[in-house]
């Protein structure tokens, strides 16, 4: 009998040990771009892209987003620079493909959460520019709408197309 209470008693002192910041909700984590499409004509419209493809502008190029009909997107943003290039693909695959590529410069300020989840990113001071000198173009105009990335609650740049 009494070796099963201290048996019984270590076990409850062994889980007693874990403690609430031994365990990472996954609620903090580094938010994502949220980019929303509008149509040109009308700026109050989201508008599809039809076969839409994303994919990043480096050497070793990785593809985020692959032939999908969407009016908004969300994007991870580098968290070891303080800028981010991507490929925005309209018609993917087929003979009108159009290509723009966008650069998002931004300041990163890394927060501690705690020991489970470790660091999250938050963006300041976002800016956006166009990098490519094709004369076709998709998207022709964006707006900021946010320039702190610090939720995924709502859209921080409107593309027009």
């Amino acid at each position: 009998m009494t070796q099963k209470f201290i048996l019984f008693l270590v076990l409850i002192l062994s889980l007693n040990g874990c403690t609430r910041d031994d365990i990472c909700s996954g609620a903090p984590t580094t938010p994502l771009l949220i980019i929303t499409f509008k149509d040109i004509a009308n700026p109050l419209v989201l508008k599809k892209v039809s076969k839409l493809t994303v994919e990043t502008d480096y050497e070793t190029s990785v593809t985020l987003i692959e032939a999908v009909d969407t009016d908004s997107i969300a994007l991870p943003l580098r968290n070891d620079e303080g800028a981010t290039r991507y490929r925005f693909i309209k018609n993917a695959g087929s003979s009108n493909e159009i290509i723009d590529i966008y650069s998002f410069s931004y300041q990163r300020n890394d927060i501690y959460v705690n020991r489970a989840c470790g660091y999250k990113t938050t963006y300041n001071t976002l800016a956006a520019e166009e990098n490519d000198e094709e004369p076709v173009d998709w998207i022709f105009d964006l707006n900021i709408l946010k320039t702190t990335i610090e939720d995924e609650t709502e859209a921080h740049i409107t593309f027009f197309h």
